[in-house]
């Protein structure tokens, strides 16, 4: 087989790789937590700390809220009356009342009402957390604006005593700032103010950093507006509440009051407006129908003072019946005609129905009163609406088209109901014509008589209805109720809504705890070497023959013979149980071995291991020589203090003899041989017939012989190697192999048939054990530029190894 099929069969550990543990690996896990616990700490306590931190410098928010039950009873019913509309004017429109609430008429009058023009800020520590001073504030400012741009922008001013204060602002980029008198008026081309102390300053207290802004009315409004929260807390009980946040208390509360208060002032003043425009309808028609009244009297009385009687005759009075009663019906056409000319030229020319609604009882006809009430009602809700929406809005322009629609409809009604009266009408007149034709032979004076008689009672019936109409209007004006009933005033909060302090607590906890899982999983994941026993033992298929643990009292530059140094460490412990384990290896009359010590790359320990392991079998009473094959970076002579200057490169070439380049150490069982010269072919040097005829005469005088082999990662020359071996050792160091490296050692054993491989863990980290720490540095590529079959094992596996990164 050639050297490069070996290296691509033992050594290609470039490929996919795939997950060498199943399932979670919770010794892993805690693993990781032993190691990050001060992280797993420090992370959840930052969290708290910026918790701690948001809440001490932010400014809590506070919410006032008020609870109103809506009462539409607008009728006089608490004085015994009948309602006029009872099913109309009854109906409580919930989603209507909380757009009023939340409308700019609301927000308008508020403003007006509250002395919310100024407010006063006191500045806290490093300028953060500033507290509004609402109510009581060390200075009241008078103001007049003569330039807008002075609303809604900060005047610092720094009380310095009782008498004086500094006045510090920006306008237009540039800055200004002076001295001035308290009471004293300061006068600009932007701005007149008068600042005076209040009762609330006190010297001890108030001298100090402050700043008022002067709020424009949108400025206000958008703050209400914001802040304000409006919603249905019962629909069955017609119950909805009023809410208000602000970082101060008493604004939040007074706020709610005053929205309360202006809500049932607005509400009256609507409900009112409608009973008076009925009103002033209804005086026009009885001042009208006075005036026609005296005339008609007059003329009874003049016919009495020139016929001096008013008797009649039965025929005259059976005439008279008739035509009363026709006269009647005619008047009650006519009438109806006349409210229908009059409420279609309102209709015609869009004028405001209002004034007829009181005379459409007289029409007789439901279809035109549900019509006319219908559209009073749409014509309502847009004279709301416009109050907060401009005129090209949806919302007005659907009102525009319903009130359109509805007087359409009502103006062919009325066209109708016309047609039908005065088809009537004409029948009518036809049989007074009749009756008076036949009256006409009767006395003219009579029939005079009769005739004004007539027109008078008639007016004076329709008089007294106007009267009992503007009577029950007035009555129910004065009857008029609130919409609601304040269930709850304004409370008073005492704990913030914002920010919650055990939510914030619990968020910032949990937002740790997050961290802490981010942090162990992305180490998990990110956890691409060897760590334990258990882990190695679930990753190949390869028996462990022990765990080294690392030696933390020194740290070692080269390999030493601590089993001989230190017989009785953790370490020396250790190898004496690797020992013991190899016996299990062999066959029990398997007396002469040749075990190999290699490892993936260097710093893994494989020297180490093999210098020590020689060691403790040495000082077993077996005949022990260790072989340094590692030719081009040979390390065991330097645990030893030798030179270099023979071994097993010039043995090879025949340069020098075994018993030239054996070497005594200190343990009387145990000799070695150095690498010798670093040769410009080591893979060829062991391909030799001379390497095997070498370990057949070192068996001649030992039972074992230990090899320390180049890592197999990067050259070839271990696997040549390994094949002569009855026991090939494996060496993996905790936290340094690489997890692919186990895929190597399952390769090794499927591809090249190394049954008996075994594998030691070296520099395992435990806290009550020692070992050792040392640091090897190969160098191999400055050994082995030319050799292109160890470059290209080489660029795999540092290709793998920055893939791993």
């Amino acid at each position: 087989m050639k050297a490069e099929d070996l290296t691509n069969s033992g050594t290609d550990v470039n490929e996919e790789q795939e997950d060498l543990l199943a399932g979670i690996d919770f010794g892993k896990i805690w693993s990781i937590i032993q190691k990050s616990w001060f992280w797993l700490l420090l992370l959840p306590f930052l969290c708290l700390l910026g918790g701690y931190l948001f809440l001490r410098y932010t400014t809590p928010i506070y919410e006032s809220a008020s609870n109103l039950k809506l009462e539409i009873r607008q009728e006089a019913t608490d004085l015994g009356l009948p309602m006029l509309n009872p099913a109309g004017e009854s109906a409580t429109n919930i989603s209507g009342e909380i757009e009023l609430i939340r409308s700019s008429i609301i927000y308008d009058e508020v403003i007006k009402q509250m002395d919310l023009g100024v407010s006063y800020y006191a500045y806290g520590r490093s300028r953060i957390k500033n507290e509004e001073r609402y109510g009581g504030a060390p200075i009241k400012v008078s103001y007049e604006i003569n330039n807008p741009l002075v609303y809604n922008i900060p005047f610092d001013i720094t009380i310095l005593n009782k008498d004086s204060f500094t006045l510090s602002y920006t306008i237009g980029g540039v800055d200004y700032s002076s001295t001035y008198t308290f009471g004293v008026p300061i006068k600009t081309s932007a701005f007149n103010f008068t600042i005076n102390k209040t009762p609330y300053y006190l010297a001890e207290r108030d001298n100090g950093a402050y700043y008022f802004t002067i709020n424009s009315h949108d400025a206000l409004s958008n703050y209400i507006g914001s802040n304000l929260r409006v919603e249905v807390v019962n629909p069955s009980a017609n119950i909805i509440g009023v809410f208000f946040k602000d970082a101060s208390i008493r604004k939040a509360q007074d706020i709610v009051n005053k929205i309360d208060t202006v809500y049932l002032e607005k509400t009256k003043e609507l409900k009112n407006k409608a009973n008076k425009q009925k009103i002033e309808f209804l005086d026009k028609q009885i001042n009208s129908v006075e005036k026609e009244l005296e005339a008609y009297e007059s003329d009874l009385e003049k016919f009495v003072i020139s016929n001096k009687s008013s008797d009649i005759t039965k025929e005259l009075e059976r005439y008279s019946e008739k035509l009363d009663e026709l006269t009647k019906v005619k008047t009650e056409l006519l009438t109806q005609i006349s409210i229908l000319n009059s409420l279609n030229e309102s209709l015609t020319k869009k004028k405001d129905v209002s004034p007829i609604v009181s005379s459409l009882p007289l029409l007789s006809d439901t279809d035109i009163s549900a019509l006319i009430t219908e559209l009073n009602k749409i014509s309502q809700d847009k004279a709301m609406l416009s109050k907060s929406y401009r005129e090209t809005t949806y919302a007005i322009q659907s009102k525009d088209l319903q009130i359109s629609t509805t007087r359409n409809s009502l103006i062919s009604l009325i066209g109708q109901k016309k047609k039908v009266l005065n088809e009537r009408l004409s029948i009518l007149n036809n049989e007074i014509g009749t009756t008076e034709s036949s009256f006409a032979a009767l006395p003219s004076k009579s029939t005079d008589y009769n005739r004004v008689k007539r027109l008078r009672d008639l007016k004076e019936k329709y008089h007294l209805l106007m009267i009992d109409k503007k009577a029950e209007l007035g009555i129910a004006e004065a009857g008029t109720k609130e919409d609601f009933v304040i269930l709850a005033p304004a409370s008073l909060p005492f704990m913030p809504i914002s920010p919650n302090k055990w939510i914030v607590y619990a968020s910032c906890l949990f937002a740790g705890i997050i961290f802490n899982l981010i942090l162990i999983g992305t180490k998990y994941l990110l956890h691409d070497t060897i760590s334990s026993q258990k882990e190695l033992e679930h990753a190949t298929v390869a028996p462990v023959l022990g765990v080294i643990p690392i030696y933390m009292k020194e740290k070692l530059e080269n390999s030493r013979l601590l089993v001989y140094q230190n017989p009785k460490s953790s370490i020396s412990e250790a190898f004496r149980s690797v020992r013991t384990n190899l016996d299990f290896m062999f066959q029990m009359q398997q007396k002469k071995r040749i075990i190999t010590v290699t490892s993936t790359i260097s710093g893994e320990g494989k020297t180490f291991v093999s210098l020590n392991l020689a060691g403790v079998i040495a000082l077993s009473s077996a005949r022990v020589v260790l072989l340094d094959l590692d030719m081009r970076r040979p390390k065991v002579h330097l645990a030893f203090e030798e030179e270099n200057y023979n071994g097993v490169s010039t043995l090879l070439i025949g340069k020098h003899s075994l018993t030239e380049c054996i070497r005594k150490t200190p343990i009387e069982n145990l000799d070695f041989i150095a690498a010798g010269p670093t040769p410009p072919n080591p893979s060829e040097l062991i391909l030799r017939p001379e390497f095997d005829n070498l370990l057949k005469e070192l068996h001649q005088s030992y039972d074992v012989i230990v090899i320390d082999t180049p890592p197999i990662g990067l050259v070839t020359d271990g696997i040549l190697v390994m094949r002569k071996a009855d026991l090939p050792i494996y060496v993996l160091r905790a936290d340094y192999s690489k997890r692919v490296f186990v895929k190597n050692i399952n390769k090794l054993i499927k591809n090249n048939n190394f049954s008996k491989l075994a594998v030691v863990l070296n520099a395992f980290r435990n806290l009550n054990t020692y070992g050792y720490g040392y640091g090897y540095g190969y160098g191999y590529n400055e050994y082995y530029e030319n050799d292109d079959e160890v470059n290209k094992g080489l660029d795999k596996l540092k290709g793998l190894l920055v893939k791993n990164k």
